[in-house]
């Protein structure tokens, strides 16, 4: 038999809803302290740099405040960019990195990139693909970053070659420096910097300096 409740009960119980609902309210407003920083503070969100185009001489254009976007065709020296709402398909310059996959086609391709490195099985090339095209969207999807080009076509694809900026730091000559790219594609001088022939010898320093310290593909054969 069950017993009816007193109005004391009743008190209690419509008292404890009261305090849950309180204590929500509190959370979601933000007001009660958060592990690691004090109360009534919040955490900021990361500023957004504005997506804006700086006309350069010579046919150049920066764009500034690109970010990634995401597609199953990225790679490590080839994606898609959002800048001003336009998406743009990207490819660098100079650097050429192994492919991520292995289909019908590109069997010659991936035997030619692993001689570069030293005689690598094509099981191997493909991992150091996967690894530069995680390389470079890991770099890209933490923030944005600066782009640089005077919209060269690749061929007769929807690509145009550029120079990409990370912070101070060009994208190509970091793929070099870990080991993740060779120095094989078309190359350009650089906008207000190095002639294209001064440019692949800072590569090519880059990579010997790889090369020494077994980084990435030049760490799976002995040289």
């Amino acid at each position: 038999m069950s017993r009816r409740r007193s109005p004391a009960d009743w008190k209690f119980t419509l008292l404890a809803l009261v305090m849950v609902g309180l204590m929500g309210l509190a959370q979601w407003k933000g007001w009660l302290p958060q592990e690691g920083r004090p109360p009534g503070s919040r955490q900021p969100a990361p500023p957004a740099e504005a997506a804006v185009t700086v006309k350069l001489s010579g046919g150049w254009v920066e764009m500034r405040g690109c970010t990634l976007a995401e597609d199953c065709g990225n790679d490590g020296d080839s994606f898609e960019i959002w800048h001003g709402g336009q998406r743009q398909v990207i490819r660098l310059y100079f650097v050429d990195c192994p492919e991520k996959a292995r289909h019908q086609y590109n069997g010659p391709r991936l035997a030619e990139q692993g001689r570069y490195f030293g005689g690598l099985t094509e099981e191997e090339t493909v991992g150091i693909g996967e690894k530069a095209r995680d390389f470079t969207l890991g770099l890209l999807r933490a923030g944005s970053f600066r782009v640089l080009t005077r919209w060269e076509q690749v061929f007769d694809s929807e690509r145009n070659y550029a120079f990409v900026m990370i912070g101070q730091d060009d994208l190509g000559e970091l793929l070099v420096r870990e080991g993740l790219a060779r120095i094989y594609t078309k190359g350009e001088d650089r906008p207000g910097g190095r002639r294209a022939n001064a440019e692949k010898q800072h590569l090519l320093a880059a990579e010997r300096q790889a090369k020494s310290a077994r980084q990435g593909a030049w760490g799976l054969r002995q040289r």
